[in-house]
């Protein structure tokens, strides 16, 4: 036995998360499986295909190509469509025009109207025969085929039917009256001159009276147009508020000026009254009065300029900022010249040369200089106010007159509109009524309807439909089932993925893969019993001396077959001890349960290989206890025939020997030695575990019942060392072994999977189970 201390616990295999969609294996799974479904509905598609081949016959057709150059439409009139008379080519694809033709080419008036023209009759002689207009109309739209070569505007017109003489006739007709009915459809229906001529002088009326009142009600507001008069007086209002500013900036500083001399002349006069002898003041400096009267001078000239350029320019234009950054320059001078001599202030307004007649001569001309300046600003102020009313006034005028204007503007717009619409239209009416109907279209004819000649396209795309249609019914059938239909488990990838269980064998299905004479024999064999074997093969010698023989040689019973399953319960085994010993599980007796998800899974016959197998290692006893008392004696190959004991008795080495069915192997069920069922619960089941320690078995395998909400299974399942699930294949439902795997899961039981019956319908070569 391995070192406990050297040995490591290998976990098994975890499955395998469920890959996304479908795998090259599972569709060659589908394939092979479902072989003859798919071979037989492929083999109806051929039976298919073959009918109609033989029995549908061909059809023969005659063929016309017609060639679209251009499509002229000469519509009625209609004030809300815009011009008429339009001239419509092809594009280059072929979409608008070409496909509007193909639509009155399959329409069922043409169809009609085909059908009187050749006959009814004609037409329905090889289609059942019949005189119905409308029948025959039908005929016809299922006998046409168009098709419209790419890049190009030819249209080419088949017509199919099962009548040689039809065929040519009736394409030959269909042209004929497509080209009158493309003619009707693109016709106006009626050009009406004088409708046309009254509305035309109408609106020519209604548009010369709305001219009028629009070029009255200007020239009553004085405006050519009222965005530029409101930008112009707008301007001018902006210079006149401008000017008006200046000019009581002036005013401010004259009347300031004048009242400093006023306090200045009044006491020079009182002192010339009273005679008193005054002080002469020191005369100016000549440089300096001349150096300040040229500032004066150059001021009031550029003044005098800045009024004119502000007349022409805008405040912010190049011109106007120019001067007045010469104005600022000089009134700087002035200032500072002032700031030096004070008296040079008398002098801002006064004449160049002064009176010879004293001083208070000079002050007085100076104060009647600044009066005189101040009563012209003021003039100027009130002319500039008038100026600036009258402006406004005329702005608000425009702007009582401005909503009308532009209703009138735009009802002369839509007028406008209107007559040049009827114009055209009116002009287009008599152009079309002097060309005729017959210039509308130029479409022309490439080639006439051919002679009919043998078809049997239609036939061979039915056929091949019918062969289409049975493989993939086949396919679809099979995916559908395997999909769909069946939710059941068949394959290890299943248990693996949707249970997410490991897998420990997969024994496949004898009945199915050439072993079903083999099983019929072991089942021959189960019912036979242990006991009549040996009591045939000990039977008297004719002697007659009474002893028992045992010669093999003298017997005349058959020798048993193999198990063809003899070699899975074993790898079943060994693998069970690998595990145990992986686990370091070395105490006795190990405890394996065997359970299903449903009867008939196979668990009994597991349990007893598994056990039988177990056995015949030689290392100890094995006992199989039968959780099931509804099974018969016979349900082991190795059973004698009866219940021996029960459990409680089978876990006594003197009360044990009845339970022994051959060497190292005892069987018991839930049934006591009177035949009365035993019931287990899992408190029982606790209380029997020390016994079970206390036991000189190697190995106690529990067959028992299958996993449900009411069945002992799942609660026993947490007191074993392993519990083995068996999944039939094919017949165990998805859902419902997810469910038996879940509680199981709830118990805390060690859970492996075992698929029974499993049948790999891929050849060797792709087969991927080992």
């Amino acid at each position: 036995m391995n070192n406990p201390a050297e040995a490591r616990p290998v976990p098994v295999r975890p499955p395998e998360s469920p890959p996304p969609g479908i795998k090259l294996g599972d569709i060659y799974y589908i394939l092979f499986r479902h072989k003859w479904k798919i071979v037989l509905s492929a083999l109806l598609g051929v039976c298919a295909a073959a009918g109609i081949w033989v029995f549908h016959g061909g059809s023969y057709q005659s063929e016309a190509k017609l060639l679209v150059r251009y499509v002229r439409d000469s519509k009625a009139f209609d004030a809300s469509l815009g011009a008429q008379g339009d001239v419509k080519s092809p594009d280059a694809r072929g979409e608008n025009i070409i496909n509007s033709e193909l639509e009155i080419i399959t329409s069922r008036d043409l169809a009609v109207e085909v059908a009187d023209l050749v006959g009814p009759e004609r037409i329905l002689a090889r289609l059942g025969g019949g005189t119905n207009r409308f029948a025959a109309a039908g005929a016809i739209l299922r006998g046409i085929e168009l098709d419209v070569p790419r890049r190009s505007s030819v249209i080419r017109v088949v017509f199919n039917h099962p009548d040689p003489e039809i065929a040519q006739p009736v394409l030959r007709q269909l042209v004929k009256s497509y080209l009158q009915k493309h003619a009707e459809v693109h016709r106006a229906v009626g050009v009406f001159d004088d409708f046309l001529t009254r509305q035309t002088d109408s609106m020519r009326s209604r548009l010369t009276q709305t001219e009028q009142e629009l070029q009255k009600l200007k020239l009553g507001a004085n405006v050519a147009s009222v965005e530029e008069s409101k930008r112009l007086i707008g301007e001018q209002v902006a210079k006149i508020r401008q000017e008006l500013m200046t000019a009581e900036a002036q005013l401010a500083e004259r009347r300031t000026i004048l009242g400093q001399l006023q306090p200045s002349t009044a006491a020079t006069s009182t002192t010339v009254s009273n005679a008193e002898p005054a002080v002469v003041e020191q005369p100016l400096d000549p440089d300096k009065e001349r150096h300040y009267r040229a500032v004066l001078t150059q001021l009031e000239g550029l003044r005098t300029r800045e009024w004119e350029a502000r007349l022409q320019f805008t405040p912010e234009s190049r011109e106007v900022r120019q001067i007045q950054d010469l104005i600022a320059s000089a009134d700087q001078s002035k200032k500072q010249l002032e700031m030096a001599e004070p008296r040079l202030l008398r002098l801002a307004f006064q004449p160049a040369t002064p009176s010879a007649s004293g001083p208070g001569r000079f002050e007085s001309a100076d104060l009647a200089a600044q009066e005189t300046e101040v009563l012209a600003i003021e003039s100027r102020i009130k002319v500039l106010k008038d100026y600036q009313e009258r402006a406004r006034a005329e702005l608000a005028a425009i702007n009582d007159v401005e909503q009308r204007i532009r209703d009138l503007e735009r009802r002369r717009q839509q007028e406008e509109r209107a007559f040049l619409l009827y114009s055209s239209s009116l002009e287009q009416a008599r152009v079309d009524e002097s060309l005729g109907a017959s210039s509308l279209a130029n479409i022309n004819v490439l080639q006439d309807a051919t002679p009919a000649s043998m078809n049997q396209d239609k036939t061979r795309k039915a056929a091949m439909a019918a062969l289409g249609i049975g493989l993939a019914g086949g396919l679809s059938l099979a995916f559908l089932l395997e999909f769909g239909l069946n939710s059941r488990i068949k394959r290890s990838v299943d248990i693996e993925q949707k249970l997410r269980l490991p897998l420990f064998l997969l024994i496949p299905d004898i009945a199915r893969n050439g072993h079903a004479k083999a099983q019929r024999e072991q089942r021959r064999l189960k019912t036979t019993p242990r006991k009549a074997l040996a009591d045939a093969s000990t039977a008297p010698s004719p002697s007659g001396n009474g002893e028992a023989t045992a010669d093999p040689s003298s017997s005349k019973l058959p020798a048993p077959l193999e198990d063809p399953l003899r070699t899975y319960y074993e790898a079943l085994r060994d693998r069970l001890i690998m595990y145990f010993e992986f686990k370091e599980l070395h105490h006795k007796p190990k405890l394996v349960g065997v359970t299903g998800t449903h009867h008939g899974a196979g668990v009994s016959r597991v349990a007893a290989g598994l056990a039988e197998s177990l056995s015949e290692t030689g290392d100890g006893n094995v006992l199989l206890v039968d959780m099931n008392p509804q099974h018969g004696p016979s349900v082991y190959p190795f059973h004698k025939g009866k219940a021996g004991c029960g459990l409680t008795e089978a876990l006594e080495q003197e009360q044990r020997e009845p339970a022994q069915v051959q060497d190292n192997l005892y069987v018991v069920s839930l049934n006591d030695t009177q035949g009365n069922r035993v019931g287990i619960v899992p408190k029982k089941f606790a209380s029997l575990m020390p016994k079970m320690k206390a036991s000189d078995y190697d190995y106690i395998i529990f067959d028992m019942p299958p996993v449900s909400q009411t069945s002992v299974t799942s609660k026993v399942a947490g007191l074993l060392d392993m519990t083995f699930l068996v999944v039939e294949s094919e017949r165990t439902n998805t859902e419902q072994a997810k469910r038996c795997a879940a509680l199981l899961a709830e118990s805390r039981a060690n859970v492996a999977a075992v698929m029974n019956r499993h049948h790999d319908y891929l050849p060797e070569r792709l087969r991927t189970d080992i």
